[in-house]
């Protein structure tokens, strides 16, 4: 078992190949994500492009992840967008201060925003279209980390492990008990009250990653008395007016089941399950925060036999 800290969260892998130690290739990806896309740490390369408004000669990790987030941007019809962060930053949901907004400020902001359009790629690396642009790739960063952790193990040969980042997981072969991995859903109605040990479903991971997304903990209630996550609407530019308050997304990487789950919560129930139904490889499982209780809503493929 390797486990730890990491882009403050925690890291836990199972490895069913006791004998190697893999820690030092492990820390070498971990150092390579942070370098490149944490901007929380000054001199990163997202922290220069976003303090300077360009960066030249980029990494090639941070231009892999510039091209994923590109790829999952189009993919979800822009609402994974990586360019939102001024806008998260205003409405005081990345743990600054909220000002003062209304539709002008919000105006304002919203011409910063647009992954395509306001990053230029150039030979040398990449350019803010105008001033003020600012990025924020790390709504794939954990995903993309599990995958490359998985990349190291493939890459050796072990076919029976684990990979698990702030509760995002891939795994593949089997546990040490000799079964499929699997994990529990749990169930959101029971986690409002304080129950957590009470189960929705259970997900085998063969070879296929999950992440979750928003947090039924985490919602403001409006005038109306409906409950909303906080989440900005990369189209509007103002909180989502949907009541979608968390998401699953089975998905074959964890990049993609890390960036849709971004992006389904962007989106909404409805919008995403039509989406996700169209994707080869992905489920997901939505649960709404209705006046009386929480409902939940499923793909067509979502694994629902109750766990026992």
């Amino acid at each position: 078992m390797y486990e730890g800290e990491i882009f403050g969260t925690y890291y836990r892998i199972q490895v069913g190949d006791p004998e190697r130690d893999f820690q030092p290739q492990f820390d070498s990806v971990f150092a390579l994500i942070n370098k490149a896309s944490n901007s929380y740490i000054q001199d990163s390369e997202v922290s220069d492009f976003n303090n300077t408004g360009k960066l030249t000669q980029p990494s090639f990790t941070f231009q892999d992840m510039m091209d994923s987030s590109m790829k999952y941007h189009r993919l979800s019809q822009g609402f994974y967008e990586p360019t939102l962060f001024p806008l998260l930053k205003a409405w005081g949901f990345s743990f600054e201060q909220r000002e003062k907004m209304d539709s002008m400020k919000v105006d304002q902001l919203r011409k910063l925003v647009g992954f395509e359009s306001k990053v230029v790629v150039s030979d040398s690396g990449y350019v803010a279209a105008e001033d003020g642009v600012k990025l924020d790739i790390t709504g794939i960063g954990e995903g993309y980390a599990i995958d490359k952790l998985v990349a190291v193990l493939e890459g050796a040969g072990v076919e029976n492990y684990m990979v698990e980042i702030g509760g995002e997981m891939k795994a593949k072969g089997k546990n040490p008990r000799g079964t499929v991995w699997t994990i529990g859903v749990e169930d959101p109605q029971q986690a409002e009250l304080g129950i957590s040990s009470t189960m929705l479903t259970k997900v085998e991971l063969d070879g296929r990653a999950i992440s979750s997304s928003g947090n039924y903990r985490k919602f403001y209630v409006d005038e109306e008395g409906n409950r909303r996550p906080h989440l900005i609407d990369p189209f509007t530019g103002f909180p989502v007016s949907h009541s979608m308050v968390s998401v699953s997304v089975l998905a074959p990487s964890a990049t993609e089941a890390d960036a849709l789950a971004t992006a389904f919560m962007a989106m909404g129930s409805e919008r995403a399950k039509a989406l996700a139904e169209k994707l080869p490889g992905v489920e997901a499982m939505f649960v709404i925060g209705g006046k009386e209780k929480l409902e939940l809503d499923f793909t067509s493929g979502f694994p629902r036999d109750p766990a026992n």
